[in-house]
Parts: C-alpha cells; structure tokens; sequence
C-alpha cells in the first residue's frame, strides 16, 4: 500500500518515525512519501520537505510567512496527485494538514488523522471540517474520545506517542547498559560533564524547539537557574533543526546585553539527540524502571509549554512551565483558547499541579518558582505517577500499533 505521511513540527517528525516503522513492521511492502523530518527519512520515507520549512508560530509569524505556507498547500496538492497515494495520514498541524485534508478527500484519498486537532482547546470552528473531511481519528489524549462523540465523531484512543518513545529509549538504554554512568547521549557515549556531579543543582532548560521560542525564553532561564543557585549548571537540551551556533549566538547577545555574566554562559551545556536521556538520568526513575544514574533525583526543569512538559514529567523531573509570545499573538489567543491551564500536564490531570508562567517569564519569578519546586518533589512526582496511570494502555500496545493497524482495518 501506498501512504503519504504529513508531519510539520520536530514532534511530529519524532511520532512519524515510529509510525513508519510499525508500518513496515505489519506492512512489510509500503511505499512511503512524507512531509517531515530527518528521523522520518531515517525510519524509510522519502522525504519531500523538511519540516524546518513548515513550522510557523504565532498570528504575526503565519501571517507574514502566508505566501510561503500558501505555496506549499498548492505544491503538496500537486505531489500528492502526483503520487497517488491509497491513503494519507495527517500528524498534528492542523493549519496547513486539514486544509490538505479537505482537498484530498474532494479527490477521493482516504484521511486517516492522528493526534487529532484539539478543537477542544481552542478554533471550535474546525469541528465541522473535521466532521467532513477525516475518514477516522486517533487521538492520544483519553479525554478526547468523549469531546469528539459529543459533537457526532468518532475517535479512537491509541495511547500516547510519547509513552511510546521513553518505551524505545529505555530498552535502547538498557541493551547499551548505560546506566551508572555520568550522562550519556543517544547513543551511549559519555557527555563528558563529570563535574556537574559536583554542582549544587543541575536545571534542565528545555525552551522549545523553535529559533523564536528559543531566543525569547533561554536567556530567562539561564538567569533564573543561576539566581535559584549561582552554583548550578544547566544543560540544554538542543532542538532538532537548530545547531550549537545559534545557542551561542544568543547567550552571546545577552551578555552584551547584561542579561548575563560570562560565569552564567560558562554554566551552559547544549547537548543534541540526548533530550530523553537526559530526563531519564536527572529524574527519580520511579515512573519508569531502576536507575542508577549519578544524578539521579538532582534535576529540575524549566520547560516551555508543549509537549516537552509532558515528556518531562513521563520521565520524573519537577518542572516549571513558561512561554511567552509576542503581544498581539498573546492578546488573540486569550479570545480564541478555551483552556484554564497551557501545559498538557495540568489539563490532562484537571487541576495547577504544575507552575506556569506565562508572558511574564523575569528570572526572579521563574527562580523563586524553582525554589518551591525544589521544596515540593514528592507531590509533584505523586501528580506525575497519576498522569502515567492515566496514559497507559491497559493491553500495553503502543500508539503506533494502534494507528496502523486501524489504517489497515479500514483500508482493507
């Protein structure tokens, strides 16, 4: 069978490569052209654009960039016509993917939709067009199946992908036998960081995976680590699609600035392809199996609001959560979202077991916030294994499972 995979964003680069494989796990014979990234490519696809070309956040940066991104749905129409798939399935991304959707099943392709648009957070007006033009829904949130049946969809909860990742990671880490040793990248090499054993605090920064998320909140968090504790180290966790040049360059401009001393820029590590590893060896380990990592239960985090939270707190590091935009992105989303909390952690678990600083992001709010953190773990990682317990599939089948083999089902 013939599949044509759109994913726009580093996420969804990351839950289609799994998908992939399990495609050619239970359908050894597929052909597959994809809208991605490198580890999809990776995983077996042709790749026809990186979504390093797609991704465009906020009212004012999609508004600016509209030419390109109109571009783009006209050259996807065209390859997919082109190729002439037997089905299409759509990753997340919901701007650009059920505008494709609407299209293709106008040509009579079969849209399969997975991690489907969360009109229950905000666009209420997507709930018609995804009545019309999506053959069958996967979601990865429970909650999701029950909003959608209210408004005359079906949905099919599969797990959640991220499960599914720290699955991977873990048995990847296992088989190298990695554990007990200072922090080790992807692949099980030594980071090379022994003396943060000897910091106070090690502070993961996770601050998002775009270069305008990035340049707006990792100056903030390196000073709001180093203000928590002067003597801590905090290590990065590098995006897909960005290099260790552009980290550099802004810790470099905030120094200039005096956002930063030269002592702050000197705490800094960026590590690349190591994010879960990095969690693994900083968090408790409770959630997910025993570790012995030297700096087991030292970590804390400050993440920007996304997906990353949640990976966060699958893998057992306390976190703060923060973002900010740009004024009249913020302004429009207060009108437009229908949610009390951002992060996926406090949604999911319905109640402010996480932090969240939102627009106001100054270092010393962000770093009394990590003192109380600091105080509080053991009910932040009892939220944490409520969280997990609510994820998991009960027959333990990945969300990649789930959705091939759906897709096979109703193509059948």
């Amino acid at each position: 069978m013939k599949y044509y995979i759109i994913a726009g964003e580093a996420s969804g680069d990351l839950h289609g490569s799994n998908l992939i494989k399990e495609i050619k796990h239970l359908d050894p014979a597929a052909s597959i052209r994809a809208w991605g990234g490198d580890l999809m490519k990776d995983a077996g696809a042709s790749l026809v654009k990186h979504y390093r070309d797609l991704a465009f956040m906020g009212f004012l940066e999609v508004i600016k960039n509209l030419p390109t991104i109109l571009q783009n749905i006209k050259f996807c129409k065209q390859d997919i016509e082109a190729w002439q798939p037997d089905v299409l399935v759509l990753i997340d991304y919901p701007g650009f993917n059920l505008r494709i959707a609407k299209w293709a099943m106008s040509q009579g392709i079969a849209v399969h939709y997975y991690i489907a648009p969360k009109a229950w957070a905000w666009n209420t007006g997507r709930i018609k067009a995804m009545r019309r033009v999506i053959d069958k829904r996967y979601v990865i949130f429970p909650f999701e199946v029950s909003f959608f049946a209210k408004h005359q969809m079906s949905a099919e909860y599969v797990g959640n992908p991220i499960l599914e990742e720290i699955d991977r990671s873990l048995q990847r880490f296992h088989d190298q036998k990695c554990w007990d040793v200072d922090l080790t990248d992807e692949l099980g090499a030594p980071l090379g960081v022994g003396e943060l054993a000897d910091s106070s605090h090690v502070v993961l920064l996770m601050p998002g995976s775009r270069k305008n998320e990035v340049r707006s909140l990792l100056p903030n968090f390196v000073a709001a680590a180093r203000k928590f504790d002067a003597q801590s180290m905090c290590v990065v966790a590098g995006a897909p699609g960005l290099d260790a040049a552009y980290y550099q360059e802004i810790l470099a401009e905030a120094v200039l600035a005096g956002r930063l001393s030269q002592g702050d820029v000197d705490s800094v590590k960026v590590y690349f392809g190591a994010t879960y590893h990095l969690l693994m060896q900083l968090g408790g380990g409770e959630l997910i199996g025993p570790i012995k990592s030297r700096l087991q239960n030292r970590g804390l985090a400050l993440v920007a609001s996304g997906t990353a939270t949640l990976e966060t707190a699958l893998l057992g590091v306390p976190q703060v959560v923060a973002y900010r935009v740009n004024g009249f992105t913020y302004f429009m989303a207060k009108r437009l979202v229908n949610l009390r909390w951002v992060s996926l952690v406090n949604i999911l678990l319905n109640r402010g077991l996480l932090e969240e600083h939102l627009q106001d992001i100054s270092p010393e709010g962000l770093s009394i916030a990590l003192t109380q953190l600091s105080n509080n773990k053991s009910n932040i990682k009892a939220g944490y294994q409520e969280l997990r317990d609510l994820l998991v599939m009960p027959n333990g089948s990945s969300a990649s499972d789930g959705v091939v083999r759906g897709i096979l089902r109703q193509m059948s």
